[in-house]
């Protein structure tokens, strides 16, 4: 028999005890868990993102061990966050929420590609995880860009050398692959710049480089690519941001990957855990998004800042060493230290009756891993969208495993509890095994 990979529990104590005697029974419930008729989609990773004006800036001035020790908790597999995908910046010389990242380019004739940290990351990303998935995303251009307009899609062509520029540079300066390459964060597309970067992409010989677009909204984007057949032969994947675990009918059309490219956003405390909790299990429940990116990577900027301490962790005194490990980190745990990208969601409706949700995935070699989270509406606000009403009881569910995995034992399971003001928090704890 396989052995099951993990079985991963999410929880709060914010509701109700467990029933005294006279109480009404909980809701009971039981859910079938089979790989007999298919698969889902195929997962894609978790991420987050250093960018958005220098997020990650003071991290990089850390004295070891303790710089070493962030990143570990990071990047490391196995190990605190362990995440698949580190989404970057690539510097535009332009203010772009908490601060500015510097160009390779300030001027056309002007190279360098050892400017700003960001270079530095993606390497101790990779050199913690080879496997790791890196995406660039330009949030501002240089003037130069658009000729002295902030419009770089009037010289789509100067743009898109721009971009692939920087894609170059990472390969021969640093040995770094780029796996993904954004447009414009929450900004206008242009879909003749996209065609012409696809263009640019390839004449390098950037063939496996993915386009992601359009890092905003779902529309206008998915309607476009259903009546642009060349534009959907370029696009790869539909990056939304802050969808609110949503999708739309026309991004399900385009059979195109669905992320969440930029998510979260939430100050770290456990109401910030919870809302990231429940958004990376619903936002392939309700969403059929794959990948969820967190904004930010890590708290690495003065907490007086625009959205201060949004980070999966903080790490703003360098002067100090001080660093704190904040429960997002350990909630992303329950996920990447049990998945791969290429597992392969099961087809499960995923919603809990008494509120909450769970996803299944497989290696699709008789691993399991199931992540369940029965977070309640008040402690797993994001801080947008707004979050409608709904209400979490307490709930007694019941999973049959079938298919492949009828035979699977014994269950590894691993807890988080939040306590929020009962302050009875327990983080990423190991269990008992279940048999089956």
């Amino acid at each position: 028999a396989a052995l099951l990979w993990g079985l991963v529990l999410l929880g709060c104590s914010c509701g109700p005890g467990p029933p005294m005697v006279g109480a009404a029974p909980l809701l009971t419930a039981t859910y079938v868990v089979d790989d007999a008729g298919g698969l889902g989609r195929q997962f894609d990773g978790i991420g987050a993102v250093s960018g958005g004006g220098a997020t990650s800036r003071l991290l990089v001035n850390y004295q070891e061990p303790y710089r070493s020790q962030i990143l570990d908790y990071l990047f490391k597999p196995n190990f605190g966050a362990s995440l698949h995908i580190l989404k970057v910046e690539i510097g535009g010389d332009g203010q772009s929420t908490d601060g500015t990242e510097p160009s390779h380019m300030h001027y056309e004739n002007d190279e360098n590609y050892f400017r700003g940290y960001e270079w530095w990351l993606m390497k101790e990303a990779k050199k913690r995880n080879p496997k790791i998935k890196l995406i660039g995303l330009p949030w501002t251009f240089p003037g130069w860009v658009g000729k002295g307009e902030n419009w770089p899609y009037d010289y789509p062509d100067v743009t898109a050398y721009y971009i692939v520029s920087w894609i170059l540079g990472a390969k021969q300066y640093h040995d770094l692959d780029i796996d993904y390459i954004g447009i414009w964060n929450e900004r206008a597309f242009s879909s003749k710049y996209i065609k012409l970067l696809r263009y640019t992409l390839d004449k390098h010989g950037l063939e496996q480089v993915r386009i992601i677009a359009s890092d905003r909204l779902w529309e206008p984007i998915s309607f476009v690519l259903l009546i642009d057949s060349e534009l959907h032969g370029v696009v790869d994947v539909i990056g939304a941001h802050y969808p609110g675990t949503k999708t739309v009918q026309n991004a399900l059309l385009t059979e195109k990957k669905l992320w969440s490219s930029e998510d979260y956003s939430t100050f770290n405390d456990e109401v910030g855990a919870g809302c990231w909790a429940r958004i990376l299990n619903q936002n392939y429940v309700n969403g059929n998004m794959t990948s969820t990116i967190a904004w930010n990577l890590v708290a690495s900027y003065y907490e007086d800042l625009p959205f201060g301490r949004c980070g999966l962790m903080t790490a703003q005194e360098p002067w100090s060493g001080h660093y704190k490990v904040e429960a997002p980190i350990w909630i992303t745990a329950h996920t990447t230290q049990f998945t791969q990208p290429g597992w392969s969601y099961l087809q499960v409706d995923g919603h809990l009756e008494g509120g909450g949700s769970f996803v299944a995935l497989t290696d699709g070699l008789g691993n399991i891993t199931i992540i369940i989270e029965t977070m309640t509406h008040n402690h797993s606000k994001c801080i947008r969208p707004r979050l409608p009403d709904f209400s979490v009881t307490p709930q007694r569910a019941t999973f049959y495993l079938k298919g492949s995995f009828y035979m699977v034992e014994p269950l590894q399971v691993w807890h988080t509890r939040l306590g929020f003001e009962s302050g009875n928090t327990s983080l990423f704890q190991q269990l008992r095994p279940v048999k089956v």
